[in-house]
């Protein structure tokens, strides 16, 4: 997540796409996304999930949690206690799989020459091992939000630059194509940037940063996804270096919606984190029409990022007693319809 604000497909997907934004949700048939959460922190357990259902009185249908990577490639592991825990509760389990290691509390990104030299292949090689043990549909979300500067992903943070969406497709194509080349039909993976690209490329001057410019391709991509959060009035100046405002859903994912829609137009399309304060807003209000605008633009899940950090994103604890009802018919017991909802963007 950030703490900031947060190829062309033919006219007649940008008229459709249009279409679902202007028309409200009574002039269309359209499905609800399913409802998931974010979990910070790892492993993920049963205990966990159980408090999860108690705390917010949901079901999720996908959970997503946080792997980072190991400074030596030999250190890996398949997290098959957590994906088995999350499949138990009856969610898809997503990992966002983050190639950086924390030394001395400072974040450390992995090499991409090292990645393209091969020297993390006993690592991908395990994943990929673990994988296809666990055999259950898997999401895998690799280096996630590289659209903003604190995710240099491939080098340092002053290498952070024009050069970094080519490096980016280089590392996200290797990655990929080697589960591809050994496979694993059950693991899909997703291409997930910011809602917003800091440094913007129009205001900042930083054409380079394009969400676009990142897309490693259709043979490597199976889900298109976004992040963003509704920072509400919680973030000052003088405090934090800018003043954030209560924004809508359709307000801080429309942009990067339309983009990533005309980029893959088949695929489908997930947020995989998002959350609103309750600062300056109603945060009841704000999941409420979140829904409707996601059922209207036909995401295929929303994800809330479920813990107390910055600020206090948390479901259940500050919302109408009406938050399971709310959600009813936005989750699933057992995940299947979602399975099969994600499986349309598989390639073969």
């Amino acid at each position: 997540m950030v703490n900031a604000w947060g190829r062309g497909a033919g006219l007649l997907i940008f008229t459709l796409v249009a279409m679902a934004v202007a028309f409200p949700l009574s002039t269309r048939a359209a499905s609800k996304p399913y409802f998931g959460f974010v979990l910070d922190g790892y492993p993920i357990d049963s205990a966990r999930l159980a408090a999860l259902r108690q705390d917010t009185g949901v079901t999720p249908g996908m959970i997503t949690f946080f792997l980072q990577w190991p400074r030596n490639p030999t250190d890996g592991h398949f997290p098959m206690a957590s994906v088995k825990a999350i499949s138990a509760a009856g969610a898809i389990a997503c990992i966002t799989w983050e190639p950086m290691y924390i030394q001395d509390g400072q974040e450390y990104m992995i090499e991409s020459r090292d990645i393209l030299a091969g020297r993390y292949d006993p690592l991908l090689d395990v994943f990929i091992q673990g994988a296809r043990l666990y055999g259950k549909l898997l999401v895998i979300r690799f280096a996630h939000e590289m659209n903003l500067e604190r995710y240099h992903w491939g080098g340092p943070r002053d290498g952070y630059g024009p050069q970094s969406p080519a490096l980016y497709r280089e590392m996200f194509r290797y990655v990929a194509k080697r589960f591809r080349a050994a496979k694993v039909t059950n693991v899909l993976f997703a291409f997930c940037p910011n809602a917003e690209s800091l440094p913007h490329p129009q205001r900042d001057n930083a054409h380079w940063n394009e969400v676009a410019a990142y897309y490693p391709g259709d043979d490597v991509v199976d889900l298109m996804g976004m992040d963003g959060y509704n920072w509400g009035t919680t973030q000052t100046r003088a405090n934090n270096g800018w003043d954030s405002t209560f924004r809508s859903f359709a307000d801080i994912f429309g942009p990067t919606y339309k983009e990533l829609k005309a980029l893959a137009p088949g695929k489908p399309l997930l947020v995989f984190e998002m959350s609103s304060a309750a600062a300056g807003g109603d945060k009841a209000v704000w999941l409420r029409e979140a829904l409707e605008t996601a059922t209207a633009w036909d995401l295929a899940a929303l994800n809330w990022f479920q813990a107390n950090k910055e600020v206090d994103w948390r479901l259940g604890n500050d919302l109408t007693s009406d938050l399971p009802g709310l959600l009813r018919g936005a989750t699933t017991s057992g995940s299947a319809r979602l399975a099969a909802t994600l499986r349309r963007g598989e390639q073969p």
